[in-house]
């Protein structure tokens, strides 16, 4: 028993450095885990880090847009602005139906008469209907919206309506009679153009 005992001792050593190659060879093979593990993980961050980047590109562009769309809107607003107070503030019935009239007479247009109606309220303006009824040429018409065209406030012709005269004919031209609406614009105060932001 002693042989074996001393054999044991002698080689003893040998025990000692295979159990120390062994835990050497166990701490080599969980170090080798931990690196690949590393390395996975790092692709999985470097992919992670490209979503970002193209995420962080986006959202760089949409403000970009935001912004120049934000530029748009000012400048469609103040174009609005700009065209309101371009309207006269308010409707003068007594002017523009002096007006009228004596564009009538100035062109002989015959029983020329002008009515103000009701003024209607719309978002950026408010108009103010005049109906007006005469009888003369379909030339004396022409020439009469031409004039209106022509003056610094802004007038719409609603409606119109052209028939054949009653009366009879006195000379070459056919006499008409004539139904018209024209409206007549001015500034709406309460209006204030919305940004949005």
């Amino acid at each position: 028993m002693k042989e074996i005992l001393n054999k044991i001792i002698a080689s003893i050593h040998w025990i000692v450095v295979g159990l120390g190659l062994l835990n050497i060879y166990f701490l080599y093979e969980d170090h080798s885990l931990k690196i690949e593990e590393d390395i996975n993980q790092e692709t999985l961050i470097e992919s992670e880090i490209g979503e970002k980047k193209k995420s962080l590109e986006e959202i760089k562009d949409y403000v970009k847009k935001a912004d120049e769309f934000k530029s748009r809107i000012e400048q469609v607003a103040k174009n609005i602005e700009t065209t309101q107070r371009q309207l006269p503030q308010e409707t003068n019935d007594d002017k523009i139906i002096s007006f009228l009239k004596s564009e009538m007479g100035l062109l002989n247009i015959k029983e020329g008469s002008v009515i103000s109606n009701q003024e209607q309220k719309s978002t950026y303006y408010i108009s103010k209907d005049f109906s007006l009824k005469a009888e003369g040429t379909f030339l004396q018409f022409l020439v009469f919206f031409e004039r209106l065209k022509e003056q610094d406030r802004i007038y719409s012709i609603k409606e119109l309506k052209i028939v054949n005269s009653n009366d009879k004919q006195k000379g070459r031209f056919k006499m008409l009679s004539f139904q018209s609406v024209i409206q007549a614009f001015r500034y709406n105060p309460d209006f204030k153009v919305d940004r949005g932001f």
